[in-house]
């Protein structure tokens, strides 16, 4: 006599791309299914290929194959772990001086001649016992201003106090690359060091944006130059902040950052802080026309990408949590994101925020997201309530979306937006652009479109002639 064997059915969700219907699992294994799966798996009247498909991904399996579960359990408690992180990423602001008033600045400046907005020596003094607290042999500081170039000095003593105290130091100089002298030279021409700066467009562009001055923007390329003759193309990174000017002409703009010699662009919309908020404000709030723009972007980088390599940073970053390879840098997209966790900024006043951008809405008065000072302590109440709501897996819209194994949480830019962190995310801006993104990706998933599979593999080998193996894009039975 057979004995019927009873089914365990684990947490899935599902969305319809084209004329399939995608299912994820809890920790982001996916496949794509006849439009009628969602019916038939709980009418008990899946195919056999179905039952092996579904087994396969852990969510609809026999009770005799439990181990399933304790696999599938196991796997998402590890990504929600992140107790082996330890904070080793400082971003620092040693000035909040600087020579630029910029259009979408997010008011973190303040006139070059002003007083009392620069650290001073007990600051760097707390700096130094603070950075003795850490449990890490490897340290990358980031310099946020202001223009950090105009005290030199002081980037000279955080570097030789963090080279002192690690094994291993990396420095990225946040600069708008106006004045490069002496003291300047001598900072940049260390191997640990690299250059980051902003790039809108052409001349005619960073006077609109960034210069006010022709001469400026002229001096701005003129340095650019020098920089990349003298170190190298791999000792600067650039990235554009989107307003009108470029926003009808994305063809221009990927041309123009491989003119300069870049295989990458990181397309950045207007954010909705500081003076962006009011120079901007219907930009910045315009989700439609910004991912029509995005979209025209990508698909144009796609063909660029027939007989080069460019790629594009933030979908890079989606594509990669699709395929597995998870991210853990770019701490404004991940889930959960734990701040102070492993990233923290110190403000020109020795305050402790978790992110640049909760440092903006503090100083305008939107917010106080303070987490403590220098010589002070952490305020844990307030960094576990904050922490609390950093886990798209604990938000009601998030827990039931197909791309949440793959998505994260921007509770700061909803705070800037909405006045709130529970507003609906389905309603928001960041969710909003992630889902066009995944959806993109997963269409083109899902028709087996090699022109696109292709230049996924270029941005996820990261080289320009990756082996074919689409198989990464499908489980056995869609190959």
């Amino acid at each position: 006599m057979e004995t019927k064997t009873n089914k365990l059915t684990t947490p899935f969700r599902f969305r319809d791309i084209n004329s399939q219907t995608l299912l994820t699992n809890e920790v982001g294994d996916y496949g794509f299914f006849r439009q009628d799966i969602i019916h038939k798996i709980f009418a008990n009247q899946l195919t056999k290929e179905e039952e092996i498909r579904l087994d396969g991904l852990s969510i609809d399996f026999d009770e005799n194959k439990s181990w399933k579960l304790l696999s599938l359990a196991r796997r998402a408690k590890s990504k929600l772990n992140l107790t082996n992180q330890k904070l080793a990423y400082i971003m620092v602001v040693p000035t909040l001086r600087c020579d630029l008033s910029c259009v979408y600045c997010q008011v973190s400046r303040a006139p070059v001649t002003a007083q009392g907005f620069d650290w001073d020596k007990d600051t760097l003094k707390h700096f130094g016992k603070y950075l003795d607290n850490l449990e890490t042999q490897k340290i990358q500081i980031e310099f946020q201003g202001g223009e950090v170039t105009l005290r030199p000095d002081i980037i000279k003593e955080i570097i030789e106090i963090c080279e002192s105290k690690f094994s291993e130091a990396q420095f990225v100089i946040c600069t708008n690359l106006l004045t490069i002298n002496k003291e300047i030279e001598e900072i940049y021409q260390k191997d640990n060091v690299v250059i980051s700066t902003s790039i809108d467009g052409s001349e005619d562009v960073m006077v609109a944006n960034r210069t006010n001055s022709s001469e400026k923007s002229a001096k701005f390329f003129e340095n650019l130059e020098h920089v990349n003759q003298k170190y190298g193309h791999n000792k600067v990174s650039a990235l554009p902040t989107i307003t009108e000017k470029m926003l009808d002409e994305p063809k221009n703009l990927v041309d123009f950052y491989i003119s300069l010699g870049f295989d990458s662009i990181f397309l950045r919309p207007v954010n909705y802080m500081g003076f962006a908020r009011k120079n901007f404000r219907e930009l910045s709030k315009d989700i439609d026309r910004w991912n029509d723009f995005y979209r025209q972007s990508i698909e144009y980088i796609i063909d660029v990408n027939k007989d080069s390599y460019f790629e594009e940073y933030y979908f890079s970053i989606l594509l990669k949590n699709v395929v597995q390879i998870h991210n853990t840098g770019y701490v404004d997209f991940r889930s959960p994101n734990f701040y102070l966790q492993d990233y923290c900024v110190i403000d020109f006043d020795g305050k402790i925020y978790p992110s640049d951008e909760a440092r903006m809405l503090s100083r305008t008065n939107h917010v106080d997201l303070s987490l403590g000072e220098l010589d002070g302590s952490i305020d844990r109440n307030k960094l576990k309530d904050l922490n609390w709501h950093s886990m798209n897996q604990t938000e009601s819209d998030c827990l039931h979306c197909t791309y949440m194994p793959f998505c994260g949480i921007d509770m700061i830019d909803d705070m800037s937006r909405y006045n709130r962190i529970d507003s609906p995310k389905l309603d928001t801006w960041f969710c909003r652009r992630n889902m066009m993104i995944f959806d993109l990706i997963f269409e083109k998933i899902a028709n087996k479109d090699l022109k696109w599979l292709d230049v996924f593999l270029k941005w996820i080998y990261r080289k320009p002639n990756p082996p074919k193996t689409y198989e990464i894009f499908y489980d056995s039975a869609e190959i």
